[in-house]
């Protein structure tokens, strides 16, 4: 079992209780109320644009040109990403200027903020590993709704669906783990335990994420 696997494995009931969210299965089988998904969008732009500082860290804490060359490509991506998400959220009726006039949530403001804390305070491995829920989970999610075959064929979400159980993010989901898997490598027990507890930190505010857009809180 790799490290990552270790993490999520150890994770138990968070990592569960976050792959398995109502959100996740509402989502799913297409009952997912329309207002509760535009709501979940809006936030996501906004978690999107933190999680690109968390990912700039990764320049600034790279010990080499490798990791250096990483994190500036996952940058890139992400900045795509987010003009695509853009033109996904006009698809939902929200226009760009209601992403940028909408207020951040206190999940997300949470949620982004930890992981920024952890990778300021940290070094490569506290970044990515809170980073590593939503890299991953996201293509494990995707993935389990696909092969469960639980959607249904006019599910208005299977554009969502589609995108995170597609060969792009399910590549980048691996290139994440792989990269995550070096970089613990050679830790010692302390180092990996203190790990964990990231892990298990953002994993609940992954669940805490999606409950949010549940309550339109």
């Amino acid at each position: 079992m790799s490290i990552t696997q270790q993490l999520i494995h150890n994770a138990g009931t968070y990592w569960q209780d976050y792959i398995h969210h109502s959100f996740v299965q509402q989502l799913a089988n297409g009952t997912l109320p329309k207002a509760c998904f535009q709501h979940y969008l809006k936030q996501d732009y906004l978690f999107l644009f933190q999680y690109n500082r968390a990912l700039s860290l990764g320049l600034y804490k790279a010990e080499n040109f490798a990791q250096m060359k990483a994190a500036h490509e996952a940058i890139s991506a992400l900045l795509h990403e987010i003009q695509l998400h853009i033109q996904f959220c006009e698809s939902w009726g929200i226009d760009e200027q209601t992403l940028f006039s909408t207020e951040e949530s206190a999940a997300c403001v949470a949620y982004t903020r930890y992981v920024l804390d952890a990778g300021m305070t940290g070094g490569l491995a506290e970044l990515y590993t809170a980073l590593a829920p939503c890299a991953i989970g996201y293509a494990v999610i995707a993935k389990h709704i696909v092969e469960g075959d639980v959607s249904p064929a006019t599910n208005p979400y299977q554009a969502w669906i589609d995108t995170y159980a597609g060969e792009e993010f399910q590549t980048a989901a691996q290139h994440a783990i792989a990269t995550l898997d070096a970089l613990c490598a050679d830790l010692s027990e302390a180092q990996l335990t203190k790990l964990q507890s990231i892990f298990n930190t953002a994993t609940r505010m992954e669940s805490a994420f999606w409950q949010m857009g549940l309550d339109l809180s």
